[in-house]
């Protein structure tokens, strides 16, 4: 009995090792938040992880095409920005790609709408 006890805490000390920091991360949200409905494109767009992520990638997509957006910081951080992101009237998809901490790639979009003033 003492040796089957034994080897089971054997066998699961390796999950033990494993924490939520080696978890992906997810975003935690952004600003405007997704399924914003505005009237004005908003000033910057942000997204914040639940962790320190490396964004790789934030696509602009609208009616008329894809643009890349450029965002700061270009490290890893929890929050990153894009200023005037210049949003079309209708229906904007911002898609992004980040790599986590733990090495594994995530993605994701959010989908802002502008609609004409009134």
């Amino acid at each position: 009995m003492n040796r089957i006890l034994k080897t089971l805490v054997a066998m699961s000390l390796p999950m033990a090792a494993l924490s939520p920091a080696s978890a992906h991360t997810s975003l935690r949200g952004a600003s405007p938040a997704s399924g914003s409905v505005l009237t004005q494109a908003p000033p910057q767009l942000s997204l914040t992880f639940l962790e320190p992520a490396r964004l790789t990638s934030l696509i602009l997509v609208t009616a008329s095409g894809e643009r890349k957006l450029a965002f700061a910081p270009a490290s890893s951080a929890l929050t990153f920005t894009t200023l005037r992101p210049r949003l079309e009237r209708g229906r904007n998809e911002v898609r992004w790609t980040a790599l986590s901490q733990d090495g594994h790639v995530i993605e994701g979009s959010i989908i802002i709408v502008l609609r004409a003033p009134g």
